[in-house]
C-alpha cells in the first residue's frame, strides 16, 4: 500500500480484529493488505442482482415512468376501494 492513499479508521470486534491478523499472518501480508484483498473479493464476488451496473439516461427515463405509471395505477385502485 501506498503512503498517499486515503486513510480509512474503523471499529471492528476485537475477535474479528485476531482473525484478521492471523489470517494476514497465514498470508504472509499485513493486515492492510489482507483487509483491501477480502474487501476486494467481496465486490468480484457479488450476487448478480448486487452487480453495479450503468444504463443510458433514456434506458432510465422509461424505467422511471413504468414506476411512476405503476405507482399511479396503485393509488387510483386504493381510492376507488
Amino acid at each position: 500500500m501506498a503512503r498517499d492513499e486515503p486513510q480509512m479508521n474503523l471499529r471492528i470486534p476485537s475477535d474479528l480484529k485476531d482473525k484478521i491478523e492471523e489470517a494476514a499472518t497465514a498470508n504472509k501480508r499485513s493486515v492492510t493488505a489482507e483487509v483491501v484483498a477480502r474487501l476486494e473479493d467481496s465486490f468480484v464476488h457479488l450476487r448478480p442482482s448486487m452487480k453495479v451496473f450503468t444504463i443510458d439516461e433514456n434506458s432510465a427515463q422509461q424505467i422511471a415512468d413504468k414506476v411512476v405509471h405503476s405507482l399511479d395505477e396503485r393509488d387510483r385502485r386504493r381510492k376507488t376501494r
